[in-house]
């Protein structure tokens, strides 16, 4: 009897924690970046530089593209309420449509990003990186 009201207790307390932890997810689903001086002062706070950066924010506004003057360039992505800043270095870029961009990392565990955004601004975010042509 006592096993059993262990068991019945011990189960809805694990049923409110997950309710709380999907609450508490669920809150910061619809974080958006807001701008592109955000994008610029994540990638500057990530990678201690100074410089300034040409921004791309996909049309979601959950991810963008920071490419620096010396074709450096870092993606930042939208994850929970904060922004994840990672280096372009060792990335893959493939255009998958003349307004989306596929980038994938070699690292396990990280999905790949996708950004859509008007061509224009795509090709020069390619050629600002060495990876496309200027027009």
């Amino acid at each position: 009897m006592n096993a059993a009201l262990l068991t019945v207790l011990m189960a809805a307390a694990g049923t409110a924690l997950l309710a709380f932890v999907g609450f508490r997810l669920g809150l910061s689903v619809d974080r958006r970046i807001k701008d592109n001086s955000e994008v610029v002062k994540a990638v500057q706070a990530h990678s201690g530089l100074q410089a300034e950066f040409d921004v791309l924010i996909s049309h979601n506004q959950r991810s963008a593209v920071a490419c620096g003057t010396d074709k450096m360039g870092y993606v930042v992505t939208v994850l929970g309420d904060k922004l994840l800043v990672r280096s372009l270095d060792q990335a893959k870029i493939m255009v998958i449509a003349e307004d989306r961009l596929h980038i994938s990392f070699p690292d396990f565990g990280f999905e790949p990003v996708y950004i859509q955004a008007n061509a224009n601004e795509i090709q020069q975010a390619l050629a600002s990186l060495g990876r496309g042509t200027s027009t």
